[in-house]
This record gives C-alpha cells, structure tokens and sequence, in this order.
C-alpha cells in the first residue's frame, strides 16, 4: 500500500462525546483522524475521515488493519478516555510514535503500581494494600480501621469505589462491587483521607508539567463522596494552592510522565498536609478537557494534544489564571418529562449550559449520569459562583417518578 506522507494521521482510541472535542480540535490543526470506537453509535464518528468500529482488546486486530489502511499514521491518542489509553500505548509502540508507551501507561492507568512508585518516591499518600481476592480483603478490614476506601485498581469514573465508614456497612458486597470492575482482578484497600478533594489538570512538554487548572470538589449526598456535582476554582491562599501543585507535579514525574495531558485528584488533609488519590495521563472528562481548562487557562489543550501526538511542536504553555465554576445537574432516577431555561442561561455572559439528555429519557443514580451542565468564567472565584448560581435558578428538569 502506498503511503500519502502528506497526510498527517492522528490516530483517536475511543470517539464517545469526551473525546468528540479533540477530534474537532485535531481536524482544525489540519490532522486527519481516523477514530476506533466499539460503539456503532460513537458521537466522534462523525467528526472523523476514518472511522473503526472494533472492540479495543482486539489490539492485533487494530494493527493489522492500521498497516493496511496505508495511511501515514504520526500519532496515536485518548484524550480524555481511560478506556482508550492502553491501545493507543500499543499503536504508539508498534509504530514508534511520540508519547507514553505501554509500561508507562500502566503506571498511569494502574492505582497499585501508582502507589508503589510513589510509597518509594515519599509522594505523600494514604496507608494502602493490593488484594486479588475478596476473603483477603475481607480478613484485613480490621487491620485498617474506619472509614476506608474499597476500589478497583484500574476502573474510572468512580466505578466500584466504596466509602466504608463502620462495620455497620456491608463491607462483603462493596469488595465484590469493587472485584466486579477490576479487570486486573486486584483491588486496593486505603485509610480514608478526612479532608476536601481537589482536581489538578496539567499539560506537560518538553519535560516541564505546567499546571494549568485546579478546582475543588462538592460531592452528590448519597454517593458517600464519591460522585462529584462540582469543581470550582478554590479560593484558597497561594500558599495551598500551591502546595496541591508541587504534590501534583511530583506525582507525575515520579511515574516519568513528562509530555502529554493530565489529570490528578488529591486531598487537602483536614491537618494541612496534601494526600494523592490517583492520577491519569490523559485530560478528565465530564467537561473539563475541553471546557474547564481551557476557561480557566485560556489554552486549547485539546489542540496542543492533538499536535504533541504527531510530533509537532506546541510553542509557549502560559496561564491566564482565570476561575471557573463547572456544576452539574446531578441523575435522579425516574423519566425526564420538562427541559426548559438553557437558552436562558447562555444569554448570561461568562457562561454556556446545556442539557445532556432530552425529554423523555429514562436517567438513574450514577456518575455516567449527569442530565446537563454550567460552565462559569470569571476573573474571580466568587464571582464565578455568583454567575453559575444565577444560571442554576434559570433551569428547571422536570421528571416522573418511577418507583
């Protein structure tokens, strides 16, 4: 097959609506995508110039097709799906591309081996400890003490993590929730971090991880802590913020993630002193690849992504250092019957809302979930709250229960 080395192919593993954003970005540089997706239905389908519909483990498949494509293939990417990071380590691999290959992406899709290099490195963390089966994990609850957290070792998305707060819960249903979407089959066990959870999403290039947003997070009732309905920039002193950043950046090189996207979640310890939860080498979903960061940064990640992918220089990666308030519309289960006041919102300037569901969709309790959005941009935190709740009384989704 002959290879049109004029076309520049960026190679996009998963194409569901968090990716759809860097598609359009990579297109706009002048790339041409050819996305792989399982889903027929996958929204970045529509976006792309070459699309795949193949199951993602069907990785010999993958490369078999790619080489008989005979496109000029310079990058592979996920830009903000964990699904999708593995098999693009393997086309990077196989095809000597610029990025993360598949050792380290383990360490970045992996909360066990995480926790290893960073227990090593002293990258501050709670006490933890890896099973591979539940009677195990069972036996050494007590040895932990409460509250604690049960979650896979490799899940995102806060699937099968649990919040334990006493003997009271039923602790055996939680491991085998947790067993349930570990596909490494391991899960871990870690002492609960009393404290306020923030999100750090950085960029790094040429060896130097830039910080580029940080919010702090309200939590659904309900979910024990796990399911967030808001990331706001914090409006904290320097001091803390800037003790959240060096934690964050010392993370990631700690596992020698030095070029590419990516996306942290840490806690403030109620005592002052930082605790990392897990980190992804990759942009977080649910809006804040390709809404949050780029409010508060005034950078395109998405784009500077796209071009780091083949190669291609991405130039200066500065700050505006503006606030943002990102706030969902969290699931209720039952049938949405009203949609109504986006439009409305929109005509406020310093935000942009919409629904992610339509009425008559069925929705239920989950963080996949979410019925729509508001994103704020302000020069200050408070005022960016100011204008997300202004927004927030405007929107009304109305549902039917169904019991």
């Amino acid at each position: 097959f002959a290879v049109n080395k004029k076309e520049v192919w960026l190679v996009v593993v998963t194409a569901g609506r968090w990716q759809r954003h860097g598609i359009k970005e990579a297109r706009a540089a002048g790339l041409k995508i050819l996305a792989i997706d399982a889903d027929p239905n996958a929204e970045g389908f529509n976006d792309a110039d070459h699309v795949l519909n193949i199951e993602l483990n069907n990785i010999e498949a993958v490369i078999e097709i790619l080489y008989s494509l005979g496109k000029n293939i310079c990058g592979a990417v996920s830009f903000s799906s964990e699904a999708g990071m593995n098999l693009a380590a393997e086309i990077r691999e196989e095809f000597n591309l610029p990025g993360p290959r598949t050792m380290l992406c383990q360490r970045l899709l992996d909360k066990a081996i995480q926790r290893s290099i960073w227990s090593e490195k002293g990258v501050p963390g709670p006490k933890w400890e890896v099973f591979r089966d539940p009677d195990s994990a069972l036996k050494a609850i007590s040895t932990f003490g409460f509250p604690l957290i049960i979650k896979p070792t490799d899940s995102s998305g806060s699937r099968g993590v649990a919040k334990i707060e006493s003997t009271e819960d039923d602790i055996s249903d939680a491991i085998a929730r947790a067993f349930q979407f570990a596909r490494s089959g391991q899960i871990i066990l870690e002492w609960y971090m009393a404290g306020t959870e923030f999100t750090v999403e950085t960029f790094a290039a040429n060896g130097v991880t830039h910080v580029l947003a940080m919010s702090e997070k309200k939590k659904i009732e309900g979910t024990r802590g796990t399911v967030a309905n808001e990331l706001a920039t914090p409006n904290r002193p320097k001091a803390v913020v800037a003790l959240i950043a060096d934690a964050v950046v010392a993370a990631f090189c700690a596992l020698g993630y030095t070029e590419g996207p990516g996306h942290a979640e840490v806690i403030l310890g109620d005592d002052g002193n930082v605790g990392l939860v897990e980190v992804a080498g990759r942009g977080g979903g649910f809006m804040v690849f390709d809404g949050f960061v780029p409010a508060v940064s005034g950078m395109n990640i998405a784009r500077l992504t796209a071009l780091q992918a083949v190669g291609l220089p991405v130039g200066e990666i500065s700050n505006i250092g503006k606030s943002a308030v990102l706030r969902f519309f969290p699931s209720f289960p039952g049938v949405l019957l009203e949609i109504s006041g986006f439009e409305e919102a929109n005509q406020i300037e310093g935000v942009e809302a919409a629904p992610f569901v339509k009425e008559g969709d069925h929705s239920a309790m989950a963080d996949g979930d979410r019925l729509g959005y508001i994103l704020s941009c302000a020069e200050t935190p408070i005022r960016a709250k100011e204008l997300a709740d202004k927004a927030e009384k405007m929107i009304n989704l109305r549902f039917k229960d169904i019991k």
